[in-house]
């Protein structure tokens, strides 16, 4: 019996949306993959995962092949936590200098472009490398981390103040005055066609996780407490920062994303963005308290 392949971001700003996603019920219908952004937007493109969370610039790649769950997001109004810009400098200074882009990630990387030169004029010189900081300072003047990578990053930085550190979902609200979708739920067209029943029961248990997630915030608090260590409060705030929605803000500051990325030439199109409307995959509506607002 085949599967449906669900991608997993490993990153613990995915927990509230996975953390109460309840598998036992699906039995041997699905199977998670748990990788980093760019792996799975690989593996989408490939067609060896059928859904899950990838990059929002991987879905303008393949947007002709790919659709979007509606309601399901990572994205963030101003400040982020785990996108960060560490640099020796004000960035003024090293905009036309080199900068160090983590392998793990699409939208923030491209994020970073429209930063530097989309905004500021900028044509620094880009290397991909593994995320690791000390690595990456050794060789340029700016460093990307995305992830845990960042959010631990940052917190030994808070300490030594070594390096200037750039949220990009601040300075992207900062710039534009809207929302960043880091990452958006996709799944392939052929997908669609072929397991619709099963693609409807699969989004409706990741709505009701995505609720008991922000009605219940203090259990994955604790957990990342544990796994990672920092304060309650710490936590408490990263996570009220992100928002797992995808309705009209979001989707108007991710057009305004796909723009700029056109603009500098990271993107050959702006693509227009295509929501799958879940009540055509099945007779009955979904229940009021699963659509969260």
């Amino acid at each position: 019996m085949a599967k449906l392949r669900i991608g997993r971001i490993t990153y613990t700003n995915i927990w509230p949306i996975y953390h109460f996603f309840d598998q036992k019920q699906f039995q041997d219908e699905i199977e998670l993959i748990p990788q980093v952004p760019s792996q799975l937007n690989q593996r989408m493109k490939d067609g060896t995962i059928d859904m899950g969370a990838i990059s929002s610039f991987a879905y303008a790649e393949q947007a002709e092949n790919y659709v979007l769950l509606p309601n399901l997001s990572v994205s963030a109004y101003g400040r982020v936590g785990s996108i960060s810009l560490f640099l020796k400098d004000d960035l003024e200074k090293i905009k036309n200098k080199k900068v160090a882009l983590t392998n793990t990630s699409a939208t923030s990387v491209n994020l970073v472009k429209i930063l530097i030169e989309g905004f500021l004029g900028g044509k620094p010189e880009y290397i991909i490398m593994e995320p690791n900081l000390e690595k990456m300072m050794k060789v340029a003047d700016a460093a990307l981390l995305i992830g845990d990578e960042a959010l631990i990053q940052g917190w030994e930085n808070q300490l030594k103040q070594k390096y200037h550190v750039i949220d990009l979902g601040e300075e992207w609200k900062k710039r534009t005055g809207l929302w960043m979708t880091f990452a958006v739920w996709a799944v392939r067209k052929k997908v669609v066609e072929r397991f619709p029943e099963l693609l409807y029961k699969v989004y409706r248990a990741f709505l009701n996780s995505k609720n008991e997630g922000y009605q219940k915030r203090d259990v994955i608090v604790e957990e990342s407490m544990l796994r990672f260590g920092g304060t309650k409060q710490f936590w408490e705030d990263y996570f009220r920062g992100l928002s797992y929605d995808f309705s009209d803000p979001q989707i108007e500051g991710l057009n305004h994303y796909y723009q700029m990325a056109q603009r500098i030439g990271v993107l050959e199109k702006a693509p227009k963005i295509e929501i799958l409307n879940m009540e055509n995959l099945q007779p009955y509506p979904l229940f009021a308290s699963e659509k969260y607002k």
